[in-house]
């Protein structure tokens, strides 16, 4: 072997792990930033489609306007506090009539959060208050026999 080949073996000896150590922390640390942050929106589309369905079902199940919209909006509450989000930003009711809760009547809850992405302290302020929105809908019907024992 010649000796100028066995110097140049040496100088690079244990350069391996390095260079390994700064890829794996190059390309580590953003999959981790992009793996949290696509949880972070499927616990907020989780938590909405629960809402709205939840909300829906309680709003045909009560034969009064007020206490129907109340107790729906309350369920959503509940269901989105379960998933982390205080409240919604966007809750709406919609129906097929124009009374909501006549029988045959389909009630559609609409629920939206903004769903916050991974913020760091290492990440500049305007990049850590980042969020998306995420709206769920939900249908239900008013029982035809609704009332009835």
């Amino acid at each position: 072997m010649h000796p100028l080949s066995a110097r140049a073996r040496d100088r690079e000896a244990g350069r391996a792990s390095v260079e390994f150590l700064t890829s794996a922390i190059v390309l580590l640390i953003p999959v981790m930033f992009l793996a949290m942050s696509l949880s972070s929106i499927q616990n907020a589309a989780v938590a909405t489609e629960a809402a709205a369905r939840h909300g829906a079902r309680v709003f045909v199940q009560e034969p009064n306007l007020q206490i129907a919209a109340t107790r729906a909006e309350q369920a959503v509450m509940v269901a989105l506090a379960n998933h982390g989000f205080d409240a919604p930003s966007t809750l709406e009711r919609s129906c097929s009539s124009s009374n909501c809760v006549a029988p045959g009547t389909i009630v559609v809850i609409r629920v939206g959060v903004e769903a916050p992405l991974f913020s760091s302290p290492l990440l500049p302020g305007f990049l850590g208050q980042a969020t998306i929105p995420v709206i769920s809908q939900a249908s239900a019907m008013v029982s035809r026999y609704g009332g009835a024992p």
